[in-house]
């Protein structure tokens, strides 16, 4: 069989249309190398690696960000070095196959994958690659991202998961993640819930075996249930020492603290935290609350409590109360007529308490300047007014860790009330002339002889203050109330004035005298009239009422008069007289400077620069 030749195209015999024909495949190629020229330029304009790889695995072309991620130039790439031979030896197999099966027909190849190559420092930078042939071609081209950083987290949050996995499994407790639903479904429960709760961390997670609310004991979950729901309402932390029930039926205490995890719409997602054994701490503090009660039982046969004297039912009910305030850190405030030691009782409570280490700061409120209140509270900076030659700290300051005692609180103003309501609730106060706050850890133990309710219904002192301050109250009794201490307190300020162990001996007269007396100026009276007694050899009772006011009591030695000079018989002389005018009116200060027709305040700060000050 004749095989015929194909036909071969023949061109027009027309001049013409053969010049046609040529001019329109002329601008044909013009285009396709127009087109190629802008392919070209995007290529190697390309904000991502990218190269094109030939059938036989070499590059026959690369932009300038493949340079950038290999370390080399064009110039050193394009027909010199094969693709394989930037990849690492661990990768180049798995590469080569993909590269000669994605040029057969029919086979299945990933376009995208992960690899690394080296770079020229010999550095390895992982890559992501996207692979395509060109059509009708054996030619591909690839592009690469370089997700060296990406990686490089990767790791390193493989590596904090697996050190926090770690921790929580060697906690000696146990971390989770639960609803905030009646059974506190927990989501995830760490390894040490199986040494907590004798419950594996499964059989917790989604209620499978156990619920955990179901191990609260059921004397604490209302309250638990209590104090996560005003914590969630603040969004704030929360903690609590409860009971749970094991598995093994063993009743243990435990500490939990967390906090709600809420949406940046603040719905509450979940709840986190931690619970651990607290057993051990809770039957160390059982045992402590059991010597304490204890030693509080013995407190009824103590006749001495500090400096405190007396033995009456009356002061064992106030040594409980000191106990009392000294285990806890509130305010208190401490009532009683003058002269019945009420900063005896102050100073009891701050050396008992946890603040013992710091400053136990007296101030007497009345004997302070109105116009000198906030300087003195406050302190100030060198400078701040006429007179203040160096920096001063105030009350405040010196009270920082400690406690601040405020006798005669009812003299304060109500400026200077709203004034320390800020500083001691936390709002600070700022010293005169300076402009930095300051922020002290205070307690204040007040003290009164005044009726501070009725000065709240009088406006004359603030609601706000007086709630503050009136936290844990103490009423002292007058001495007249608690006469079977007398024997006590006489043989303490006998032995005071005698420096002795051995007190000056006293008549039965004289002992009667002294018990039946109803000792208006209270504790301080005694102490005066004892001191008299001792210096002057007579018991004088001040009160013009007793029947028996000055009784001799034995011989008084002469004192032979020394020459003193002017000024010192002058202020020997107004000593004397201030001291007269307060005992007679029972060391009522107010009444004493009016007896004397003297202000006030001036009459304090006399008393002050006599050495007269309230004991």
């Amino acid at each position: 069989m004749k095989t015929q030749s194909p036909a071969q195209p023949s061109l027009p015999d027309d001049p013409s249309a053969i010049q046609q024909c040529f001019d329109e495949l002329q601008a044909t190629i013009a285009r396709l190398e127009q087109e190629k020229s802008r392919y070209l330029s995007m290529f190697a304009q390309s904000g991502a690696p990218a190269i094109i790889v030939e059938a036989d695995m070499g590059i026959s072309l690369a932009n300038a960000k493949f340079e950038e991620l290999v370390g080399y130039s064009r110039a050193e790439i394009e027909g010199h070095i094969k693709w394989p031979d930037f990849m690492t030896l661990e990768d180049r197999p798995r590469m080569k196959r993909y590269h000669r099966l994605r040029r057969i027909e029919g086979e299945t190849v990933p376009e995208e994958y992960e690899c690394r190559v080296i770079h020229r420092d010999g550095s390895l930078r992982n890559i992501y690659m996207k692979v395509g042939m060109l059509p009708g071609m054996k030619t591909s081209i690839a592009n690469f991202m370089d997700i060296t950083s990406r990686k490089r987290a990767e790791a390193a949050l493989v590596e904090s998961e697996r050190r926090l996995s770690t921790l929580l499994g060697n906690l000696p407790g146990m971390a989770y993640r639960c609803r905030q639903d009646a059974q506190r479904t927990m989501e995830f429960v760490s390894e040490g819930c199986q040494g907590l709760t004798g419950f594996n961390p499964s059989d917790l997670l989604a209620n499978k075996v156990r619920a955990y609310a179901a191990l609260i004991h059921p004397d604490d979950r209302q309250r638990l249930t209590e104090t996560i729901a005003q914590a969630l309402t603040s969004q704030q932390s929360f903690e609590m020492v409860y009971r749970i029930c094991t598995a093994a039926g063993e009743e243990k205490w435990v500490w939990e603290k967390g906090i709600g995890v809420f949406s940046p719409e603040s719905k509450l997602l979940a709840l986190e935290g931690f619970i651990t054994d607290f057993t051990d701490q809770k039957r160390s503090e059982q045992a402590l609350v059991s010597e304490n009660l204890r030693l509080r039982s013995t407190m009824r046969d103590r006749y001495q409590f500090g400096d405190i004297v007396g033995k009456s039912p009356a002061m064992q009910k106030v040594y409980q109360l000191i106990l009392n305030a000294a285990a806890a850190d509130a305010n208190v405030i401490i009532y009683g007529e003058s002269g019945t030691g009420k900063e005896l009782v102050a100073r009891a409570i701050h050396d008992l308490s946890d603040r013992s280490s710091g400053a136990f700061v007296p101030v007497n409120c009345g004997a302070i300047p109105e116009n000198l209140f906030e300087s003195e509270f406050f302190g100030y900076r060198k400078g701040a007014f006429s007179g203040a030659a160096q920096t001063k700290a105030g009350y405040l300051d010196t009270a920082d860790h400690g406690t601040l005692f405020l006798d005669e609180l009812g003299e304060i103003n109500q400026s200077m009330q709203v004034k320390l309501l800020r500083a001691i609730e936390g709002g600070g106060y700022t010293p005169l002339g300076s402009s930095a706050v300051h922020k002290p850890d205070i307690r204040i133990v007040a003290a009164t002889n005044r009726n501070l309710s009725q000065m709240v219904s009088e406006g004359q002192i603030r609601e706000d203050f007086f709630y503050r301050i009136h936290i844990i109250p103490i009423q002292l009794p007058p001495l007249r109330e608690r006469k079977e201490d007398l024997p006590l307190l006489i043989d303490h300020f006998l032995k005071q004035e005698n420096d002795s162990k051995h007190p000056p001996r006293i008549s039965g007269h004289t002992l009667d005298a002294l018990l039946n007396y109803h000792w208006p100026g209270n504790i301080r009276e005694l102490q005066n009239v004892l001191h008299r007694y001792v210096t002057l050899g007579q018991l004088d009772f001040l009160d013009p009422r007793s029947p028996a006011r000055t009784q001799a009591a034995q011989p008084v030695d002469e004192v032979e008069e020394t020459w003193q000079g002017y000024q010192a018989a002058i202020e020997a002389y107004e000593k004397s007289l201030f001291r007269k005018a307060l005992e007679r009116h029972h060391w009522h200060r107010e009444k004493a400077a009016a007896s004397l027709g003297l202000p006030r305040r001036t009459f304090f700060r006399k008393l002050k620069r006599l050495g007269l000050t309230d004991r």
